[in-house]
């Protein structure tokens, strides 16, 4: 690439790039900030609208105290509409199939800034000797296995088997004392950089299968020619996508995932971390990554991909092709002057000012109202028949009340880190129940009323708490699988009454 061309592309990379917009941004220390806290520290894939917005209501009230008098001015609401815009890019604004409350998720280049915001700061320790070590393994596993010299290959295994004899020879004559705490922190540290690396790569993976559905759709609505010639462009596309290095290495990087063989590696991998000293507890972080976070982050792209090949699918149904015929014959001309100005919007003179940009929301952008099954909780308390009994025991029973809402808000959480469902013992595990059984009866409440929720009745799962004197109560609960709806309608706090000092 010559100079010239190089130059090009850095300006055309600052007028087009969403990663470089956000760099220069005003905002950019509030815009990264709260992004990372709400989104990529934990692993979040997506938020519903009021939970994103109650968040950054709370960061906006932390920063503006300790930022000068005027600072940031504007509303939630007024934040999350510029970042989601398509000229900023940051922040992605849907509507999951099934609900019509708005979602919103970090773009890719918003992981990109992350990433290369972190590396800016001061550095204490730098692996450089593992990363020499990575370097010599990779281009050994390169000549080993792709090398087009049988010898050379040969030749390159066999300097790999002979050092490992030298190390097995080493540990059994008490030679090898391994690696010393420096080089265990230091890989260690590498492998865990790695790992959240790959959290990045998957949010950039949905993006390109996105671009490859709206490229499909484009070329549908634009197409003149006969409908087989379409269908074999289309499927062509799609196997060459799957051909190519990109969709061989998301291939293969399911195989290694999902490959028991490997789990089971890795199982073992980590239990023998857990017992290093140099890590000193710190070896949990990466098997969170590799066992939680990873797999969350895979499971929402494939969910991508599938949700993406069942529009599509519908799209180009044949029934669906008949009767939007008509419609594409009247639209195709707005539509693809639309689609032509879309590169040229930043061009525009004046599209830096956004006063003259008007905010236009279509009605038929949201889906239409579903309405929710009422749904009542009877609980009917069976008092003793003999009323001298009940009279001595008067004075040990109390009662307790437990507000929905704020359970509710701990299991929208507990959704949401969890890529949108979550059962009801891991809502527990996550927020421990303080008041014992009205709390629980609190969530069965809760979940036959809340949109969205599962219950079977024919599994169950056991959910236990502590009570004041030290004791643990468990009780046997059908299997409630909580996932993402509405905001639920505010209940009656649930009132029951219980045994002073314990639950029963």
């Amino acid at each position: 690439m010559t100079t010239r061309e190089r130059h090009d592309e850095l300006l055309s990379l600052r007028q087009y790039s969403p990663a470089w917009r956000l760099l220069g941004a005003d905002n950019a220390p509030l815009i990264i900030g709260f992004l990372e806290s709400a989104f990529l520290s934990g692993n979040v894939r997506r938020l519903p609208a009021h939970q994103i917005r109650d968040l950054l209501d709370d960061h906006l009230e932390a920063v503006r105290a300790i930022s000068l008098e005027g600072a940031y001015p504007k509303t939630a609401d007024a934040y999350l509409a510029d970042w989601s815009d398509a000229r900023a890019g940051w922040l992605r604004r849907y509507y999951p199939a099934g609900t019509d409350v708005a979602h919103y998720e970090p773009t890719s280049p918003v992981e990109t800034v992350a990433a290369f915001v972190r590396g800016l700061g001061p550095r204490e320790f730098l692996g450089t000797a593992s990363r020499i070590l990575t370097v010599r393994d990779l281009l050994r596993q390169i000549a080993g296995g792709a090398g087009v010299d049988p010898d050379v290959r040969l030749a390159a295994l066999k300097r790999q088997r002979d050092e490992l004899d030298e190390q097995i020879a080493a540990v059994r004559a008490g030679e090898d004392v391994g690696l010393d705490e420096t080089a265990v922190r230091e890989r260690y540290q590498q492998a865990l950089a790695t790992a959240r690396e790959l959290l990045g790569d998957l949010r950039q993976v949905e993006e390109n299968f996105r671009a490859l559905d709206r490229d499909v759709r484009l070329r549908a609505t634009t197409w003149n020619g006969p409908r087989g010639e379409f269908l074999e462009s289309v499927f062509g596309t799609t196997t060459e996508i799957g051909d190519s290095d990109q969709g061989r290495s998301w291939a293969a990087f399911w195989a290694h995932l999902l490959a028991p063989k490997d789990q089971a590696e890795l199982d073992e991998l980590l239990t023998v971390l857990a017992d290093i000293p140099a890590l000193s507890g710190d070896s949990g972080a990466i098997g969170t990554v590799l066992k939680t976070d990873l797999f969350v982050a895979a499971e929402a792209a494939q969910r991508t991909v599938a949700s993406l090949s069942s529009q599509l699918r519908r799209f180009l149904d044949e029934q669906t092709w008949a009767e939007g015929r008509l419609i594409h014959a009247s639209i195709r001309n707005t539509l693809t002057l639309a689609l032509a100005a879309r590169d040229q919007l930043l061009k525009a003179p004046g599209a830096d000012i956004t006063s003259l940009r008007a905010d236009i929301s279509l009605p038929l952008e949201r889906p239409l109202y579903t309405p929710r099954a009422a749904a009542e909780l009877h609980t009917v308390v069976e008092l003793p028949s003999d009323t001298e009994e009940l009279d001595d025991l008067e004075d040990l029973l109390e009662v307790t009340s437990v507000d929905l809402d704020h359970l509710r808000n701990r299991i929208h959480e507990v959704v949401a880190r969890r890529a949108g469902n979550a059962t009801l013992r891991q809502v527990v595990d996550t927020h421990p129940i303080a008041d014992g059984l009205a709390e629980l009866v609190g969530y069965l409440r809760i979940a036959e009323t809340e949109p969205g929720t599962y219950i079977d009745p024919g599994h169950t799962e056991q959910v236990s708490w502590d009570t004041d004197p030290g004791a643990t109560r468990r009780a046997t609960v059908p299997l409630v699988v909580f996932g993402e709806a509405d905001d639920a309608e505010e209940d009656e706090p649930v009132t029951t009454v219980r045994p002073g000092g314990g639950d029963s």
